[in-house]
């Protein structure tokens, strides 16, 4: 093994102490963004049934920083739970939980508590009900707890229901299609949502039920977003690496075990369906993008985990770089105002 590859491994991948440094190094990069740049202002909009009612418990900014800081640590130690669980990447790695902790520490939204994490956390949760019914005959138990949490998900983010649809390919690629599966998904959704109606129905406030669903027809074509050159530079790059990291991973899973294979490439499926969904919701939400780096950190953490060449490695640096970059420059803006 390459010296190179062998630090990377002892340093970041299979550490001792890893875990608990990035931890503190991560809620470090928080809290000095927050005293430099604060927290931005995030309008609670009409897109979910339960979080617009809980939203003024954080409307303390202090509050609000610490909410999303645990969240974000729930969102990773549940990933690497199931990395554990699961035996997903076949070797001891801590990536699992350091790379979504990190991804989603880089920006000052990411600080925002908002409904988002909420529904991501139901979200990973139904992960484990779908590995779980991996070559299982009677499956239709496994459907019906996914999407009982994926419909609790929504109550949150109501954009989360488009991962109803997209879960059945995750369902057929575990265990093939099965009817029952199909129908037992369905009436766990149902089961959600009829109970939720029945509560408006007594209130007498139908409007207010249809109201989050509405905003499915609330999308159009983005416009350009003003950035600045070293903005766009920044998109660029980051776009580029995770490609190349999608492409790399899918030369590497391609070879493992049938559990590992399924999962990886339904994370692929969702990566590009919730990347066209935020494009055309860009102007609604940006859900779909934190969820879309969160599980584009299982792949990251998958293919740094088992690689062992330098040149990836390298380019694992290079990247690390480049966020810190971005993430510094949240500092220093009237540095990277240049058109």
């Amino acid at each position: 093994m390459h010296p190179v590859v062998k630090s990377f491994r002892e340093n970041f991948v299979e550490g001792r102490f890893v875990i608990v440094l990035t931890t503190l190094f991560v809620i470090g990069m928080r809290v000095f963004l927050y005293l430099e740049r604060g927290l931005p202002e995030i309008m609670v909009v009409n897109d979910n049934f339960l979080w617009q009612p809980l939203a003024h418990l954080f409307e303390d900014p202090l509050v609000s920083f610490i909410a999303s800081t645990l969240s974000v640590i729930i969102i990773s130690w549940i990933l690497f739970s199931i990395n554990n669980r699961y035996s997903i990447v076949r070797s001891r790695s801590n990536l699992p939980y350091t790379a979504p902790l990190f991804f989603l520490s880089l920006h000052p939204y990411c600080l925002v508590m908002t409904g988002n994490y909420v529904a991501i956390i139901f979200i990973l949760f139904s992960i484990i009900p779908l590995l779980e019914s991996y070559q299982k005959p009677n499956s239709y138990l496994y459907s019906f707890r996914s999407s009982i949490l994926i419909a609790v998900a929504s109550l949150f983010q109501v954009y989360a229901l488009v991962l109803i649809p997209l879960w059945w390919r995750g369902e057929k690629a575990m265990r093939g299609p099965q009817l029952h599966s199909f129908i037992a998904s369905l009436f766990g959704v149902f089961l959600v949502y009829i109970t939720l109606f029945s509560v408006y129905f007594v209130l007498d406030d139908i409007d207010s039920f249809l109201l989050p669903l509405s905003n499915f027809i609330s999308f159009s074509i983005p416009d350009m977003p003003v950035y600045t050159l070293y903005e766009w530079l920044a998109v660029i790059l980051i776009a580029i690496f995770f490609t190349i990291i999608i492409v790399l991973s899918v030369n590497e899973y391609a070879r493992d075990k049938v559990l590992t294979l399924s999962l990886m490439r339904f994370t692929v499926y969702l990566i590009v369906i919730l990347s066209i969904m935020q494009i055309v919701y860009w102007k609604e939400t940006l859900f779909y993008i934190v969820l879309s780096v969160t599980l584009m950190s299982v792949l990251y953490s998958y293919f740094y985990s088992r690689t062992e060449s330098r040149r990836h490695i390298y380019l694992a640096y290079s990247m690390m770089l480049l966020l810190m970059i971005f993430y510094l420059s949240h500092y220093f803006p009237e540095t990277f105002l240049i058109v």
